[in-house]
């Protein structure tokens, strides 16, 4: 993990560093347009989905253990191999 850029917001600290209200925040979290899960109860996100979000580059992770990676795209996963166009 990149902890310049993996840091684990929670939703008042996405907030702040959007400089938006965290009602618009959870709105955000709640809609899909930014990734993010609750945990206990609490939103969490990470910079790197908020840079992502800001930038409008959709937000690449890794997916299973089988080595693919996903990117979402209007709200559904899209997951191929390492190497092919479009992935990790």
């Amino acid at each position: 993990m990149n902890t310049m850029t993996d840091t684990v917001l929670t939703l008042d600290d996405a907030a702040k560093f959007l400089k938006v209200s965290p009602e618009t925040v959870e709105g955000l979290l709640e809609g899909e347009e930014l990734p993010g899960r609750q945990i206990g109860g609490e939103w969490r996100t990470t910079t790197r989905a908020v840079i992502s979000f800001v930038d409008g580059v959709p937000l690449q992770v890794a997916c299973c253990t089988s080595g693919a990676c996903c990117t979402t795209v209007e709200g559904s996963a899209l997951c191929c191999q390492p190497g092919e166009t479009g992935c990790c």
